[in-house]
């Protein structure tokens, strides 16, 4: 569901002082977010959502191990403010390897949030709540392919994810990556699922993420392919919840890599 509206000026400007201009910025359905600028010339965003509270301590435990995540400046159950990250959107061959280095750096980051096989498991029993956005042929197919690969990756060691790396949301000032911004669907699980996620990039951005990490991804086509069918009917199930309504191309997306 959307969040309810918040005064954003007010909550920003009893942390970063007086706001000359509040923006509103298009993202999630189920988040609000906000540009502001104070009357000094700072730049900060505040998020409201659900989710803030894991967003927050995502982005300080990546920037712990030197992933340029956000700096947050206060998080509160139902909103977060952070500092604007330097530069730009970039999708620089230098900047995405530069991801890569630090991707692997993240995954070294132990935790879990619960089972990560009843995470993926749990997609395929709230099913029924998507009839009529999924083609009832997709639905049934999903529910025989999805349970037996989640049974080869029940054993993953949990690792922080970023969950939605992909160009725009890595920001930089030349080839240097100076950001990696929108933590709202983080959580832990197997790193494979972060590379699957971004590979849905294309084929030259992800050859520079595995050059970074150091990866070979020979033999592991089938699992990648299988997150990646995953990742869509997460966010069907996210975009559902909110309200919102951008299902067609996931809907396709995964009809593509079944019949790959």
């Amino acid at each position: 569901m959307t969040p309810p509206l918040l005064d954003a000026r007010a909550l920003a400007a009893a942390v970063v002082g007086p706001i000359a201009q509040v923006e509103s910025v298009q993202g999630f359905a189920g988040n609000q977010t906000f540009r502001l600028q104070t009357v000094s010339g700072e730049t900060v965003y505040l998020k409201s959502g659900d989710t803030v509270e894991a967003e927050a301590r995502a982005c300080e435990r990546a920037r712990s191990v030197g992933v340029p995540a956000p700096q947050i400046l206060v998080v509160e159950p139902t909103y977060l403010i952070c500092a604007e990250v330097p530069g730009s959107a970039s999708s620089a061959e230098a900047v995405i390897t530069e991801l890569g280095r630090g991707l692997r750096r993240l995954h070294e980051i132990r935790g879990d949030d619960g089972s990560w096989a009843e995470r993926l498991l749990q997609l395929i029993e709230r099913l029924d709540v998507l009839a009529g956005i999924m083609p009832d042929d997709l639905a049934q197919r999903l529910r025989v392919i999805i349970p037996p690969f989640v049974a080869t990756v029940a054993d993953v060691e949990p690792v922080l994810l970023h969950c939605d790396l992909h160009p725009r949301h890595l920001y930089a000032v030349g080839n240097e990556l100076t950001g990696v911004i929108d933590w709202g669907d983080t959580m832990y699980g197997d790193p494979l699922f972060d590379i699957a996620r971004f590979s849905m990039s294309g084929d030259v951005p992800t050859k520079a993420l595995l050059a970074g990490y150091g990866l070979s991804t020979a033999g592991l086509e089938k699992t990648l392919s299988m997150y990646r069918v995953l990742w869509c009917l997460m966010a069907l199930h996210a975009e559902h919840r909110a309200g919102g309504d951008w299902f067609a191309a996931h809907v396709t997306t995964m009809t593509n890599e079944l019949t790959a």
